[in-house]
């Protein structure tokens, strides 16, 4: 195995997380490949005492009838604060890739049962796939946005034993055979196993009005015998789900899904077929282990290969989310939603992506669909708000890229200090011309004329920031 470089932490903090920080990417080169896999998988072990003490302190959410602090701009504030500060960072990183997978949306969903189901996410992330699977089919928001609370014996809904099966486990064909996965008349006897499924309210002296629970109710359910997958039985949802988990088509599904979130996307050739077997042969193995999975992909030569890298466009969230993180810049949600606190969930729905939030049940397109000429000039002026997000008080509400955290990483020189922040936003590799240009920038006063660069504080402030906004500007940073 080769050695473990800084460029191979850098690469494996952006995809596992959103970006590391100069120090976090040489402390995590320290720990070797092996190593800092196992660190960020077994993110339970991470303090993040830190963290939870920021929530303790803006975040009241334990009324979900205070619709002053329960909204969905205020979960969105909650969850983007825990991208940025946390610790841990593959926790958030596959809660967001779970979220799209089990895509459900606030468009329809209370923002109550929405928190819930991202709590669940979390909690769960790591588990066997059979019993993630299982909690989401049994999930409020879930039951609610593919309408599983009005399937009943006598009418059966099959909006969720559609999506289960073409969106959730193994897609209408084998992602490496092609043949088909499922039939029409498959879709109707899952729907049947899953009638009765349906949530039940609270009880009257439960604070809580929102504290829903799963409930399966006998008198609508069809427990009469049901033909899956060419079996028979009377099979109910949970044998389904069973069922579902154990095909080879979702081995191959999953290993796919997650292979290309995290690593690049494949192709039909037959080196692409043969990276998705051997991952679902990992998945089989591991008895559908997702944890397993995840340190089989990191840990692989594919995962580091040349293709690999910065093979994927960013996210919008991973776009704000990462500079912050990467540029060391200040963000302190506040203690209650106000103009500046809540600039992160404003800045994501601009860019089109907007936590809690999917278009549909499909989830957000990946990689060219987030490019168009409009997106970009929304990343243009995110890339100018932040590099321009100046703070007397660092440790006030809001967003902060503060003259301290820029004075850090300039150097003596415009050559050391290009370098210096194509590294830490990315590390970035761009062509000589680009270089030299970003070089002449930082030389240049306001006439154009060539006056060399002085790391003063004016030049600081006002080079160094445009310096920033300018690589953020750059065709190389939009990818991953």
């Amino acid at each position: 195995m080769a050695d473990f470089t800084y460029d191979d932490a850098a690469h494996l903090l952006r995809r596992a997380g959103f970006g590391g920080s100069p120090q976090e990417i040489e402390e995590t080169t320290a720990l070797g490949r092996d190593g800092a896999v196992d660190r960020l998988i077994n993110f339970a072990q991470i303090d993040n005492g830190a963290l939870e003490a920021v929530i303790r302190a803006s975040f009241d959410l334990s009324n979900p009838d205070d619709i002053t602090r329960f909204n969905r701009e205020e979960i969105q504030r909650w969850w983007l604060t825990r991208m940025v500060l946390t610790k841990r960072q593959f926790e958030e990183k596959l809660t967001l890739f779970w979220h799209n997978h089990f895509a459900t949306a606030a468009s329809k969903v209370d923002e109550r049962f929405m928190f819930v189901q991202n709590q669940t996410l979390r909690i769960h992330a790591l588990d066997r796939f059979d019993a993630l699977l299982l909690k989401i089919a049994r999930d409020p928001a879930m039951l609610i946005w593919l309408d599983g609370i009005t399937n009943v014996r006598s009418n059966p809904n099959e909006n969720w034993a559609r999506e289960l099966q073409e969106l959730f486990s193994m897609g209408i064909t084998d992602v490496v055979t092609g043949e088909q996965n499922y039939t029409e008349g498959d879709v109707k006897e899952i729907a049947r196993a899953f009638t009765g499924w349906t949530i039940s309210p609270p009880a009257r002296t439960d604070p809580n009005r929102f504290n829903f629970q799963f409930v399966v109710d006998p008198n609508q359910h069809d427990s009469a015998l049901k033909t899956v997958y060419g079996q028979t039985a009377n099979f109910s949802g949970e044998d389904i789900v069973a069922l579902i988990s154990a095909r080879r088509s979702t081995a191959r599904f999953i290993a796919r899904k997650f292979f290309e979130f995290f690593a690049y996307p494949l192709s039909a050739s037959s080196t692409d077929r043969a990276t998705i077997e051997k991952f679902a042969d990992v998945y089989v193995a591991s008895d559908h282990s997702i944890k397993a999975l995840a340190r089989a992909i990191f840990t692989s030569d594919e995962f580091f290969s040349a293709r690999a890298r910065f093979a994927l466009v960013k996210s919008p969230i991973e776009v704000v989310v990462g500079s912050i993180r990467m540029l060391g810049a200040s963000y302190n949600p506040g203690s209650i939603q106000r103009d500046a606190s809540s600039i992160l969930p404003a800045v994501c729905a601009f860019l089109n992506q907007e936590p809690f939030n999917p278009p549909d049940v499909a989830g957000w397109r990946p990689n060219l669909a987030w490019i168009n000429t409009a997106t970009m000039l929304n990343r243009f002026t995110f890339a100018d708000l932040l590099a321009s997000s100046r703070s007397p008080d660092p440790t006030a509400p809001g967003l902060s890229l503060t003259h301290e955290q820029l004075k850090r990483l300039t150097k003596g020189n415009a050559k050391k200090t290009v370098n210096s922040f194509l590294s830490v936003l990315g590390p970035l590799e761009v062509d000589s011309s680009t270089v030299k240009k970003l070089r002449e920038y930082l030389q240049k006063d306001a006439t154009g004329r060539i006056v060399g660069f002085s790391p003063d504080d004016p030049t600081i402030d006002k080079k160094v920031r445009g310096l920033v906004h300018l690589i953020m500007c750059l065709t190389e940073f939009q990818v991953c």
